[in-house]
């Protein structure tokens, strides 16, 4: 049935470029801060602040937002306070607000496609924000001038409300051969990101490579939504691979419980 599915392949430019700046990854912390209603976060205010960064000199790819809800259902977006395109739903439990245990919190990612892009985290609801992760390919300009570029990819893996039960895994280089032109072993895997909800609390995923195991994170349970085909009420959660996905085995994502998923974007970097 996966060797079915329809693949939609994204290309970023691919150019080497020298010199070529490493990847920066800066972690804003926000100490498990409580924002309630309708408030929003400048970003860019907050990398200058705790990193002295000029967020207008970064090529920024990536935004992860480590936050929990109060009841569940409230939402977050980046850019202007009306828009309405992209605001994903915050998973949560009043009993567990004040719990300060890693895996209370969802992991949200957000995928950058344009050159300064407003950096406004917008919240709408009863938050705690413990950190936002912003991942960039490096200076948007190097030492003389020309532009700092990856070779890679981000695939994302359509998967239209497939639902899962038990312990099951997606072997994602087989997907990837199976289903593209790409060669999976050409490539590091540096990210994996699942668009996922759990019928229950405790719910588990991770990554498998070879002996390498990831971090088990843990799902919050979606039970009154769960059933729904909106995409809004599907859980982002991010794993980085750097240290599971650069061997020769399979790029196994594993998952224990009762799940829907939406979408897989896998992001590659060519060896």
């Amino acid at each position: 049935m996966l060797n079915k599915l329809c693949m939609r392949l994204i290309f970023t430019s691919f150019l080497f470029l020298s010199p070529v700046v490493d990847a920066d990854v800066y972690h804003l912390q926000f100490n498990d801060q409580i924002f309630g209603g309708h408030q929003t976060v400048d970003l860019q205010n907050a990398l200058r602040e705790q990193y002295q960064v000029d967020a207008n000199q970064l090529s920024i790819e990536r935004i992860d937002v480590v936050v929990k809800s109060w009841f569940g259902g409230g939402q977050v977006w980046l850019g202007s306070r009306y828009n309405q395109a992209d605001r994903r739903f915050v998973n949560g439990q009043a009993n567990n607000f004040n719990n300060p245990a890693d895996w209370t919190f969802n992991q949200i990612a957000f995928v950058i496609n344009e050159t300064n892009s407003d950096l406004q985290l917008n919240m709408n609801g009863q938050f705690r924000l413990r950190e936002v992760i912003v991942s960039s390919t490096g200076n948007v300009e190097s030492e003389d001038g020309m532009h700092s570029m990856r070779a890679g990819a981000d695939i994302l893996l359509p998967l239209y409300h497939m639902e899962l039960n038990g312990l099951s895994s997606l072997d994602l280089k087989q997907l990837l051969q199976n289903d593209t032109q790409l060669n999976p072993d050409e490539y590091h895997l540096n990210s994996v990101t699942v668009a996922i909800k759990s019928s229950h609390d405790g719910a588990q995923v991770w990554l498998e490579s070879g002996q390498q195991m990831s971090k088990v994170g843990i799902i919050n349970g979606a039970r009154q939504v769960f059933s729904s085909h909106d995409p809004g009420t599907y859980e982002f959660r991010s794993i980085n691979a750097a240290k599971y996905g650069n061997e020769s085995s399979p790029w196994l994502l594993n998952l224990n419980g009762d799940f829907r998923l939406y979408e897989i974007i896998v992001s590659l970097e060519q060896r």
